[in-house]
């Protein structure tokens, strides 16, 4: 090979070069940091390097685009040399435009397609000569750093530090590995579960007061050993004068067995201590508050003081994994389909559900109530009849079902949401 070769070569070397440091880095910004640091504590080098450049992923770019840069330059001038040798001044401008496009083409565009679907493997193989390249260029990199954070920090000063990850992107990566089939539809929901988890409020899950099963300290014997034989509960709440004023809790094993013996007891002393919370405790609150007293029921209070349900440590944890049931747990359908975009709809359920159900924007949501016959109750301005009815964004909701003044059943019609004109 004669030596009027070797400029081609060259230009073909600095192209790969190019095509390495473009590579590497999309292959390190797209890497999944998991699956480098398990792979770096089988204790392989070439995978302690890796993850020890995806850790310094700054400072690994600064070499990146340094070398990128440099390359880039060099397979320019070369071309713009080999132009004037052989067309002299007037093939300059083909020979940038030639340049232009094999750097693009195999300098950046496709290098970095491959390392992009390939980023863990690209990122490992790339990184001892990235390592020792970043060795190399540590001193400028040093300056370049401290010039970085200087204009980093004028920037942000006074801005309060920003989560790396907010919560709507790390549901909408869950919904993104589900729907790729790297965790199933069960997984996923309780990874969802979890995230939702910490926002809700102990008044959207509590049991409310008009179907709490309470015992009156004056009731008879007889009236509170009925009671117990027929409840389905294990813990029932004691009051005094008033449901607003429950001063305990009856374990009623504990009581089954001690009124075996004593048929004429007192159930004062077998009260356990009450836990209060307010309505606006969030769940994680209240699962570590009765934690830490060891127990099992809480009494949910509205701010002034009087109660507006109880809420069981079995009612918070199906907040997480979904209903738990059991042999005394009655199936209710409190959301079923009627028709088409029409619904039969439990004055029980939580509205939050419904919302979640018809795909409501809960956000524009800023009622009190917590349940749909709570919230058709504030809607209609009082109490309603059969057959009252309105409409609430693109719903038409219509009372058909009354216990008294507690509305048992509605029916929900859903229309097409209006689409907003954008100007």
């Amino acid at each position: 090979m004669g030596s009027s070769y070797w400029p081609y070569v060259f230009i073909i070397v600095l192209i790969a070069l190019s095509a390495f440091f473009s590579g590497s880095e999309i292959a390190y910004a797209s890497a999944n940091k998991m699956r480098l640091k398990k792979a770096a504590e089988s204790g392989r080098a070439k995978d302690k390097i890796a993850y020890f450049i995806y850790e310094n992923y700054a400072s690994a770019l600064s070499t990146i685009l340094i070398g990128n840069n440099l390359v880039n330059i060099a397979a320019s001038s070369v071309a713009t040399v080999i132009a004037i040798n052989l067309g002299g001044e007037s093939a300059v401008g083909y020979a940038t435009a030639i340049m232009t496009v094999l750097i693009l083409t195999f300098g950046e565009i496709m290098p970095k397609i491959v390392a992009k679907e390939n980023c863990d493997g690209f990122s490992r193989a790339v990184a001892l000569p990235l390592r020792f390249l970043m060795y190399l260029t540590k001193p400028l990199v040093i300056v370049i750093m401290g010039f970085v954070n200087l204009i980093s920090r004028l920037w942000s000063r006074g801005d309060a530090q920003s989560p790396s990850m907010t919560e709507e992107e790390l549901a909408a990566i869950i919904e993104t590995v589900e729907d790729e089939g790297v965790i199933d539809e069960e997984r996923s929901e309780l990874l969802q579960s979890a995230l939702e988890f910490s926002d809700i409020a102990a008044q959207e899950v509590l049991t409310p007061r008009v179907d709490m099963l309470a015992i009156d300290i004056d009731d008879s014997m007889d009236a509170i050993i009925e009671l117990a034989l027929g409840s389905p509960y294990s813990r029932i709440p004691v009051y005094e004068d008033s449901i607003d004023n429950i001063i305990g809790v009856l374990y009623l094993n504990h009581f089954l067995k001690q009124v075996v013996d004593q048929h004429d007891l007192n159930i004062r002393p077998l009260l356990m201590e009450v836990c209060f919370i307010h309505k606006t405790m969030k769940l994680p609150a209240v699962l570590a508050e009765l934690k830490r007293r060891k127990l099992h029921l809480a009494v949910v209070t509205d701010e002034y003081g009087g109660t507006m349900g109880i809420l069981t440590m079995e009612d918070v944890l199906e907040q997480l994994v979904g209903e738990i049931w059991d042999e005394t747990d009655e199936i209710k359908n409190e959301f079923v389909s009627v028709g088409p975009d029409l619904y039969e709809v439990s004055g029980d359920l939580s509205i939050y559900d419904l919302f979640e159900y018809l795909d409501i924007d809960e956000d524009r949501f800023d009622g009190e109530y917590t349940t749909v016959g709570g919230w058709a109750i504030d809607q209609l301005g009082g109490y309603p009849q059969v057959g009252d009815a309105f409409d609430y964004q693109n719903l038409t909701v219509t009372v058909t079902e009354m216990d008294d003044l507690r509305i048992t059943k509605l029916k929900v019609q859903a229309r097409p949401p209006v689409q907003e004109d954008e100007d």
